[in-house]
């Protein structure tokens, strides 16, 4: 069960992720349907995802339910990587498949951003999705990202090359 909220809204909330929720995370990462539209598909192992967990300030759980109740993870959003010196950071973030449609990639992505903007002083964020993802692109410009370009051919998915596009979202953007 994940620990206390880090911060919450109307209908998701986010959650740090412990040793607990490894298990869950890796589970979700290695779902078909979640990890051939991330652009990056190797599939983890509990040491690969207790490696990408420790020591990060900016990787949480997506989770579902009241705050009386126990939160059910439904997902991740995090900085795949983070450029310190260009306060910069590359989102990633996926719902499990049994609670796509809801809106809680969205709600959980404005929670991480106004966390990364607002109290982490980032100037930029950054995303790559695959030309083919559709939902997670429009969830971006839903966000207010620009998309920036086309990396063509970036990707193998089932043994064929596909284009993503890069987007980006800069700090006074998402503040004003």
């Amino acid at each position: 069960m994940p620990g206390p909220a880090f911060t919450r809204g109307d209908t998701v909330s986010l959650h740090p992720i412990e040793e607990e929720d490894h298990e869950f995370i890796q589970r979700g990462r290695n779902h078909p349907d979640v990890r051939v539209p991330l652009t990056d598909t190797r599939i983890r192992t509990l040491t690969d995802v207790a490696e990408s967990v420790s020591e990060d300030d900016y990787r949480f759980l997506i989770c579902i339910g009241d705050e009386d109740g126990d939160p059910q993870p439904v997902g991740e959003v995090a900085f795949a990587y983070v450029a310190q010196e260009a306060e910069r950071g590359a989102l990633m973030y996926w719902i499990h498949p049994d609670h796509r449609g809801n809106g809680y990639v969205t709600e959980a992505s404005e929670l991480f951003l106004e966390y990364a903007f607002g109290e982490c002083g980032f100037h930029k964020v950054t995303a790559r999705v695959l030309v083919s993802n559709e939902a997670s692109a429009r969830t971006l410009e839903k966000l207010g990202f620009q998309r920036e370009g086309t990396r063509r051919e970036s990707s193998i998915i089932d043994g064929e090359y596909e284009d993503m596009y890069t987007y980006g979202l800069l700090d006074h953007e998402w503040l004003d």
